[in-house]
């Protein structure tokens, strides 16, 4: 597997314009989890829920300012809350582009690993297809039909070793998580109890 040599490296920047056409589908969980949030705790737990809100739009904003992605002709390297991820062209890299069902929505995905096992994972949430589509003929990818869509298991049977285990068993790992919650909120909601 090679790559085209590039001149000069590429920078990529999100935008929010690019994010909001692609949240507007699924702005309507935010009004609905303020609805079962107020109907399940009452009107004391709207202060919570703006602030929640307001700390989502600071992390958006500051990760909209701050990340970069550069493709170079040896590497892709994503730049983002001062940390960077660069994986190496180098050969032995192999990667996928497709249409990725990923659960309310489906994107474009692209999904790239090196020979030493360094991943990056790109969707169209962040990302215009048109850049990921330049970013993996450049780099030689496995790039599916736009009108196919893949789920992450189907996905990984094509090119293993490649889509992260959340995209592989995402129902698995929201169990997980949702054990992992339970763990912490519990013993806190207990604690609060008895101190009221």
């Amino acid at each position: 597997m090679t790559t085209t040599p590039l001149s000069t490296p590429v920078t990529y920047r999100p935008t929010w314009s690019h994010f909001w056409a692609k949240a507007k589908g699924r702005a309507f969980l935010v009004p609905l989890a303020f609805l079962v949030c107020i109907n399940r705790m009452g009107v004391s737990a709207l202060p919570y829920l703006v602030a929640g809100v307001v700390v989502m739009a600071v992390g958006l904003g500051i990760y909209l300012r701050t990340t970069t992605l550069s493709v170079s002709g040896t590497a892709v390297a994503r730049r983002r809350w001062g940390r960077t991820t660069t994986v190496a062209l180098d050969g032995d890299h192999q990667g996928i582009l497709c249409m990725l069902n990923q659960g309310v929505q489906t994107l474009g995905y692209l999904a790239v690993r090196d020979g030493k096992g360094r991943r990056l994972v790109l969707t169209e949430a962040n990302w215009p297809g048109e850049q990921l589509l330049e970013i993996a003929q450049h780099g030689r990818l496995t790039i599916m039909p736009a009108d196919q869509v893949f789920s992450g298991k189907n996905a990984a049977a094509i090119v293993p070793g490649v889509i992260p285990l959340t995209n592989r068993r995402p129902v698995l790992c929201a169990l997980v998580a949702v054990a992992g919650l339970i763990a912490v909120v519990v013993p806190i909601a207990m604690v609060m109890s008895g101190v009221a």
